[in-house]
């Protein structure tokens, strides 16, 4: 991602109010990618159907293609987390020894084994979710799984080409034209509204693997081979298992709380066949997850901007000899650049949240939704503030490269917050959203420890324990 930071340093040059605002516009919008923003269309897209129609039918058709696409999105998602992080450390391996060509070939590879393997296991799951639904349906939410798991690859390397300014506009083409597509479609019903969100992502993921063929282009590719393989093979270092398991355990760890709702006996409902929603949780977490865009914004901001700069000041004195003053100099850096992205964090997604809880009653007569929810958003906002707090600890592990720490973090997410969810259900509805929030207040406490220690004894990790 230095790319990315090199152009937020040159936006920042002329040390002006604007400056600072498109680059921070420019972190929110990257850092926020296909999550956040496709949820702002989905909000627009059921805003857009309550206004236009008064026909029940309808409106709860909106209301089953947002679930069904919040299904494969998730399922996306947790799938491709397996493959994510370690394609990451492949990437960044190769760039920094200067082998650009062998990404794009090792993308397409990694792209076509997601197909492959993808069509084999969402394939029976669908028939088992929609067990009454037509074949043209499975097949739709079959493409949409598929076409969302290959935007969720693309859009790691799309997210730190210095083409920035081009990404942001293919995510806006991508987006705008499922919202368009909705209301031209609309009369078709459900199946409209599934080829709305195949038609949209599909676009998208056209666009940014253009714009990767564009960054990295194949005409050097070693020995003519247009596919490879090369992650998996041990000559190019072995595959990073730790962080293919935290990225599978981080996603599924995302999504658990909502799914014990979905399918809980007590709060959880058929929206379709077997798909499951629950109507009291989706709503103000999903809501509540949308506040987070500006902490979002600071985070990558000063991680790309501070700490990396810092963190390659620290790590080229050691590999270039530097003295014992200059590498505790930049150590010491790195504490401070941690420390100060933390707490700003905190504090401006902090002061974001006393504004929304002053507005709640607006917004959610604004979006017509019951006031009875208020009390599991304000819990909600609460968690999403910690949980981004935690990513934040957890992406500063992963630059260290303590693969052990992340691993064992993200398993803890899983299973406290599946744990912890059960339980609230369990006492009632004056608890629900305590299970997920407490989760993540005892791992971003835990963890901020646990990242502090290991920043304090880096060097003497580094010098004494090779």
């Amino acid at each position: 991602m230095a790319g990315i930071g090199f152009e937020l340093q040159k936006i920042l040059k002329d040390e002006n109010m604007t400056s600072v605002a498109k680059a921070f516009g420019y972190s929110a919008i990257l850092s926020s990618g296909p999550w956040v923003i496709s949820m702002l269309v989905i909000l627009a897209m059921g805003l857009t159907s309550v206004y236009l129609s008064t026909n029940i039918d309808f409106k709860d058709m909106m209301l089953q293609a947002t679930v069904i696409y919040i299904s494969a999105l998730a399922l996306s998602s947790v799938f491709t987390g397996l493959l994510q992080l370690p394609f990451t450390r492949f990437v960044a391996d190769r760039i920094y020894e200067k082998r650009f060509y062998l990404i794009l070939p090792n993308l397409f590879g990694v792209l076509i084994l997601i197909v492959v393997i993808g069509f084999l296991l969402i394939t029976p799951l669908s028939f088992y979710l929609f067990y009454s639904q037509s074949n043209l349906f499975i097949m739709l939410y079959i493409s949409i799984f598929l076409i969302l798991s290959l935007v969720w690859i693309t859009n790691i390397l799309a997210a730190s080409l210095k083409l920035y300014k081009y990404v942001i506009f293919f995510y806006l083409i991508g987006y705008v034209t499922i919202y368009i597509a909705s209301i031209l479609l609309h009369k078709y019903g459900l199946i409209g509204y599934l080829v709305s969100f195949l038609i949209g992502n599909s676009l998208l993921f056209i666009l940014l693997l253009l714009g990767i063929i564009f960054y990295y282009p194949s005409h050097n590719l070693e020995n003519g081979h247009f596919i490879r393989f090369d992650m998996f093979k041990e000559s190019y270092g072995k595959f990073y298992w730790k962080l293919a398991w935290s990225g599978f355990a981080g996603n599924f760890a995302i999504w658990i709380d909502k799914v014990i709702f979905w399918y809980s006996p007590i709060v959880g409902y058929a929206v379709i066949d077997n798909l499951h929603a629950s109507m009291v949780y989706d709503f103000p977490i999903f809501l509540a997850y949308l506040t987070i865009i500006p902490g979002m914004a600071i985070f990558f901001f000063r991680l790309e901007v501070d700490f990396s700069k810092v963190y390659n000041n620290f790590y080229s004195s050691v590999s270039q000899y530097g003295t014992l003053e200059q590498i505790q100099g930049y150590k010491e850096d790195m504490i401070s650049s941690v420390n100060y992205t933390i707490k700003e964090i905190l504090f401006v997604q902090g002061m974001f949240n006393i504004l929304v809880f002053l507005g709640t009653d607006k917004l959610f007569e604004f979006f017509q939704l019951p006031k009875l929810y208020i009390p599991l958003f304000y819990i909600d906002v609460i968690g999403v503030q910690l949980q981004l707090g935690f990513m934040a600890i957890l992406a500063y592990l992963y630059y260290l490269d303590r693969q052990k720490e992340a691993l064992i973090f993200t398993l803890l997410f899983a299973s406290l917050n599946a744990f912890l969810t059960w339980i609230s259900i369990e006492l009632g509805p004056y608890f629900y959203g305590y299970g997920f929030t407490l989760t993540l207040l005892i791992l971003f406490t835990l963890s901020l420890y646990i990242l502090n220690k290991i920043l304090e004894e880096l060097d003497y990790q580094i010098f004494m324990l090779q």
